[in-house]
């Protein structure tokens, strides 16, 4: 799993005044998969994968809501929509 880092904005763990955890600070949000993508986690996870999912990114406390608002389409779709608000 990457470090946190917000997918919108590039706040890092390292840009806090250290008062804050990571934990209160960054959420992952999970977007969804095809059918093929989806067999192709299962498979991953039965071989016992270690890494950082394509449908899965990091927000900021800032950025997660819009985040969460899109976690029902698929991933390229949802970070697109994100990167690109107007579409």
């Amino acid at each position: 799993m990457r470090p946190p880092r917000c997918f919108l904005c590039g706040l890092t763990h390292w840009d806090l005044d250290g008062g804050e955890g990571i934990d209160a600070s960054f959420t992952l949000v999970h977007f969804g998969l095809n059918a093929e993508e989806q067999a192709l986690a299962e498979a991953r996870d039965r071989e016992g994968w270690v890494g950082h999912p394509e449908n899965v990114e990091w927000f900021c406390g800032e950025h997660v809501a819009q985040a969460k608002a899109k976690e029902h389409l698929h991933w390229r779709e949802a970070l697109t929509q994100l990167r690109n608000p107007a579409r």
